[in-house]
Order: C-alpha cells, then structure tokens, then sequence
C-alpha cells in the first residue's frame, strides 16, 4: 500500500510544485504592479519584475498542465537544499526583493538579494566571498540600469528619499 501512495505523491508533486508557482508568480506580480512601470522608452522599476512574475506564472502553468515524465532529480539523494526547497527559497527571496525594493532601495535590497543568493550556491549562510560579490553585482547591475540606461529605481524611503 505504501509503495502505491508514495508513486500517487511522486506523480503529484510536479504539479504541487506548479501550483505553488502560479501562486508565486502571481504574487509576484502583484507586487511588482505597486511599482511604477514606466513606458516603452524609459522602463520603471516595476517593468522587469513584472516581466519575470509572468514569466514564472506562465512556465509554472505550462508545468501545471504537462508535468515532466517521470523525472528524478540526482540531486535530491544528497544532503543540503535542493530540489523543491530550492525553488521555493530562491522564489522568496525574489518575492522579498520585490517587496523591500521602494523600502530599501534598489542597491541595498539588491545586495540583500545576491547575497542570498550567492550565499546558496557556496552553501555557507556567513560568506566573505559571497558578500564581495552581492555587493560588486549590485553595484554592476546599479550602473547597468540607473547610469548607463536611466531606468529610474528607487532609492528607499527609509532613506527619506
């Protein structure tokens, strides 16, 4: 009887996982609609959010309705964070990002972000290394946007501005 459950929660979770994507993904795009979009000429900070909420939404619904067949992630049999607690970390982070970003600013909440994500991928939660680089990402992707393509991100309101 077990061997039956376990294959019926096997044959599930890829659409478990798709479900929680769509609802991540539309969260996320809720939460990139509260910040100004901009136009074709000049995006606003809520323009590549939004685009990767729908993103995720999309591919998660297209998940949703033709799961993978029978796939096993090799990962999975290792220790540490993998598989579907990777995603759904990975999805709260860029949730918190999008919620943080008009609070903190773009620099700051940005290296939040990278570090976190940096962070995973050495799989230490205290990383030098990882700081370095969230802190270096964030000031590329600064200069990236804001400098050099004039996308207006904002710069935090608990920094009074």
């Amino acid at each position: 009887m077990t061997g039956k459950a376990s294959s019926l929660g096997e044959a599930l979770r890829p659409r478990l996982a798709a479900v929680v994507g769509v609802l991540c993904g539309l969260i996320g795009t809720f939460a990139s609609l509260q910040l100004p979009l901009g136009t074709s000429r000049l995006l606003g900070p809520g323009a590549v959010p939004l685009l990767l909420s729908l993103a995720m939404t999309g591919l998660s619904l297209a998940l949703l309705l033709k799961p993978g067949a029978g796939e096993t992630d090799a990962d999975e049999d290792g220790g540490g964070l993998h598989g579907a607690a990777m995603v759904a970390l990975v999805t709260l982070m860029i949730g918190a990002f999008a919620l943080l970003l008009t609070w903190l600013g773009f620099i700051l909440s940005a290296t939040i972000l990278m570090y976190g994500l940096y962070a995973i991928g050495e799989e230490k939660l205290v990383s030098a290394k990882a700081l370095l680089r969230a802190v270096l990402t964030a000031l590329a992707a600064y200069l990236l946007f804001v400098v050099a393509l004039s996308v207006n991100m904002p710069a935090g309101s608990l920094w009074g501005y």
